[in-house]
């Protein structure tokens, strides 16, 4: 992962997905971040007890934080000189899995405690690991890989064993996500001659193309339901920045739900798929605001001057403690179970 969202200059990387190959970067997260704050935009209020985690240079280096959905409560997760991005709730909220230079200038992926302990190493391969997603089980991690010489999806085991590789394509695949019932992934791809988005069965057999734009696509992310796709694409604006934009699971539907001239991008649903979080530079700064899925009633979620939070991932709320009360013996115990809630760049043919 290369140095990410300076103060002083566009700084995409959300992994550096290749040391040999072209950077994949996602000029997406290349928002600068202005040291000229303020916002008429109105601070997020009512959004629900769910927690957001996210990467910022508030502390001069990218860390994780964690918040309350409106942006009150934040706290600092981790504390490294290395750079931290590309958090990621697993499905039941106790723990996250992000990104890290920290043992490795390449980049790795770690996964924490939801209160930033036990942070630990994941892979270790030659060359970038990023973008790790958890299926929606909590038992697996999708993720990218230039291990092999070319990013790839791979994944593991949600403690880092039995890694595999699942795309095998000249092109450079990137940004997987699970689908909510754990049949399909979908990823970014430099298949055609520019990103789109493509979906597979999680094996990686049956690849389908999504889109097709002749502008990029990229880092797609599924509603709760499964139902719709949010992704952030430069075709709007004719490659110059990025809107969000949604569609059905199925490719259908595409249409524009962001419209500012700063751009918008790193959709993420919330976790009853009624609103996305996102993030742009509209006030001063990369900050993170969330809209309804339909592109209505924006409101600001984070705000200050001199430092940009990025990359938001939102989760539910959190498991209900387990009872203590014995139950009456004529009523049997019943099991309650919590329903799973739910970086890029992009490198042209060699």
């Amino acid at each position: 992962m290369v140095p990410a969202y300076s103060d002083d200059r566009p700084a995409p990387a959300v992994v550096a997905l290749a040391a040999a190959v072209a950077v994949l970067l996602v000029a997406a997260l290349a928002l600068v971040v202005s040291r000229h704050g303020g916002s008429s935009v109105p601070r997020a209020t009512g959004l629900g007890p769910g927690k957001i985690v996210f990467a910022s240079n508030r502390k001069n280096n990218l860390d994780i934080y964690s918040m309350n959905a409106d942006g009150s409560g934040t706290v600092r997760l981790t504390d490294s000189p290395a750079d931290d991005s590309y958090p990621a709730w697993s499905p039941d909220g106790s723990k996250v899995a992000f990104d890290s230079t920290r043992d490795d200038p390449d980049g790795d992926v770690y996964v924490m405690n939801a209160d930033g302990t036990n942070q630990t190493r994941l892979t270790s391969a030659r060359g970038p690991d990023g973008f790790a997603k958890w299926s929606p089980d909590g038992r697996k991690i999708v993720f990218t890989s230039n291990r092999d010489n070319n990013p790839e999806i791979y994944v593991m085991d949600a403690d880092g064993k039995n890694q595999a590789r699942l795309t095998r394509d000249p092109a450079t695949d990137v940004s997987p996500v699970y689908s909510p019932d754990a049949t399909r992934i979908v990823f970014q791809s430099l298949r055609g001659d520019n990103a789109d988005l493509w979906a597979m069965n999680t094996d990686g057999s049956n690849p389908v193309r999504l889109t097709t734009d002749p502008l990029d696509d990229q880092l797609p992310a599924y509603s709760p339901d499964g139902t719709k796709i949010a992704f952030q694409s430069s075709r709007a604006s004719g490659g110059k920045r990025f809107d969000v934009w949604v569609m059905n699971a199925d490719g259908s539907g595409q249409h524009r739900v962001t419209h500012t001239k700063a751009g918008a991008t790193a959709p993420n649903w919330s976790p009853d798929g009624s609103k996305i979080a996102f993030q742009t530079n509209q006030s001063g700064g990369s900050k993170i605001f969330v809209m309804n899925a339909d592109g209505s009633h924006v409101s600001r979620v984070t705000g200050g001057s001199g430092y940009g939070d990025f990359v938001p991932n939102w989760r539910g709320p959190a498991p209900a403690a387990p009872s203590t009360t014995t139950p009456p013996t004529t009523v049997a115990p019943t099991t309650t179970t919590t329903p799973p809630t739910r970086r890029t760049t992009t490198t042209r043919r060699r």
